[in-house]
């Protein structure tokens, strides 16, 4: 990774992990918002399109601060609108929290007991939670709230714009009020979100309504991903007489060939049809990496969707 002013700002485990999973440079988002949390008091909103790296801009000055001072308590919370979601998230965190001695835990109804009490017993770290798993704390844990979360010091809104503005989105800024009342300070809130458009202000109010501290935005680039594609026609066989023993279709004339010429030694999910279609595919795939003396790499996996959950998309 080249160096930089905002990757000096990292702790040494940070920089390390960065190092061994090969990044060759921060995205400006990232590097602004680890000058923003290491280098200023402010409240943060950070906003870019999908996959643009919004989730690390917030933890990697996150994670460092905690190294730096770490505490008996939650230090950092992560609120994530999904299960899916934070499960996600976990896997991601566990790689950046792991070399840096930082406990990272979730807490929905998936988690079993066993971990949720140890938590309460040994908080520290980082949490990962849905805002009706926050209120369930609330309510239910009552008398441990303040051990838990005393040191708290960061909370990580993902999602954001899909909270503000909606009956779960003033759910979950109450829950913030309430938490921090069981809190030794008032701790800092970095919101993570797609584009905002002209929607700033609305944000700021939601994020700090007595406007006690700043909040600034720090957005990505708008510039639009390219999305590089071919087109490739192939012609289907003659339909075979019906006196022919024929189990499967054939396949359309050289489309085996182009697949294998553009996915051969790579990691791709190619889709068919249908379930004989994979199958013909995988074999015919796989009898060209025997005549180039390769393995077989095409590998078959059927998956089906209900009607009813297709609809949820």
């Amino acid at each position: 990774m080249s160096s930089s002013e905002a990757f000096g700002l990292l702790a040494p485990p940070i920089q390390r992990i960065l190092w061994d999973m090969r990044w060759r440079s921060l995205r400006p988002i990232q590097e602004a918002s680890i000058k923003e949390v290491l280098q200023s008091n402010a409240d943060l909103i950070i906003s870019a399109n999908t996959a643009s790296g919004k989730t690390e801009a917030a933890f990697l000055p996150v994670l460092s601060s905690l190294y730096a001072d770490q505490r008996p308590s939650i230090q950092a919370v992560y609120v994530g609108p999904l299960k899916a979601l934070i499960n996600d998230q976990f896997r991601r965190l566990e790689t950046l929290c792991e070399r840096a001695e930082i406990a990272v835990h979730r807490w929905h109804g998936d988690v079993d007991a066993g971990r949720k009490r140890h938590l309460i017993q040994n908080p520290s770290g980082v949490l990962l939670i849905t805002p009706e798993s926050i209120e369930s704390l609330l309510l239910n844990r009552t008398s441990q709230i303040a051990n838990v979360f005393r040191h708290l010091s960061f909370v990580v809104i993902d999602e954001i714009h899909s909270l503000v503005g909606i009956e779960r989105g003033t759910h979950l800024r109450s829950l913030l009020w309430r938490l921090r009342r069981q809190t030794e300070r008032d701790f800092r809130l970095i919101g993570l979100s797609a584009t905002l458009g002209d929607a700033f202000p609305v944000y700021q109010d939601w994020m700090r309504p007595d406007h006690d501290r700043e909040v600034k935005l720090i957005e990505g680039s708008t510039e639009a991903k390219r999305l590089l594609y071919k087109i490739h026609g192939f012609l289907s066989p003659p339909p075979k007489p019906d006196n022919e023993d024929d189990e499967a279709p054939s396949l359309p004339v050289g489309i085996s060939e182009a697949i294998y010429r553009h996915f051969v030694g790579k990691k791709n999910l190619i889709f068919a049809n249908s379930k004989s279609d994979v199958e013909q595919f995988a074999d015919a795939l796989n009898f060209h990496c025997r005549n180039d003396g390769r393995t077989d790499e095409f590998l078959v996996h059927h998956g089906a969707l209900s009607k009813g959950n297709c609809s949820r998309f």
